[in-house]
């Protein structure tokens, strides 16, 4: 996702310098982009002319990447463009430590094993499937939990360990 949405950022500030180098590679002029030019504020253009040299000086095999992710792009569908659009405006509403938070989790999410997000996919789909009430009960759970000792938090563990080891020998 983190991957994903960085792409869309980065295919989203290139993309009228990118159309502009295109269409001018193939000798015919973009419809509009004169008009386009013309209505644009002073700030605009320079904004334009610094993205389109930022697009200059990357390597030749970054610009194939980002031409092959934008095409990604124009042939996804345009509920799909909505979400990673909607996506999008809540990462940058975040706060600097909210996004830096939201990258480490992230990365503690990648470095997982496969099983393992697996498992807690399955988890977060059984969790989604209660009701609020059910939900609400679970979180009071969770919080009294947390305020057991070490030694209280060992033995629950111990105690949830058991009754999962029961139900696979009874599961089998």
């Amino acid at each position: 996702m983190k991957r994903i949405l960085g792409t869309v950022i980065f295919l989203i500030a290139l993309w009228l310098p990118a159309a502009t180098i295109w269409a001018q590679a193939e000798n015919q002029p973009s419809p509009g982009a004169l008009e386009r030019w013309r209505q644009m504020s002073p700030q605009e253009k320079e904004e334009l002319r610094e993205r389109y040299q930022r697009w200059k000086a990357l390597p030749p095999e970054e610009k194939t990447e980002l031409h092959k992710r934008f095409e990604t792009w124009r042939q996804l569908p345009p509920a799909e463009k909505a979400v990673i659009r909607k996506n999008f405006q809540r990462w940058q509403n975040l706060s600097p430590e909210q996004q830096e938070q939201f990258r480490e989790r992230w990365q503690r999410w990648r470095n997982l094993p496969p099983e393992k997000r697996e498992m807690l996919k399955q988890r977060f789909e059984k969790l989604r499937e209660l009701t609020p009430e059910q939900r609400r009960e679970l979180r009071e759970k969770f919080k009294e939990r947390q305020n057991l000792s070490p030694e209280e938090k060992r033995a629950f563990r111990q105690r949830l360990k058991e009754q999962l080891q029961r139900r696979e020998k009874v599961d089998d």
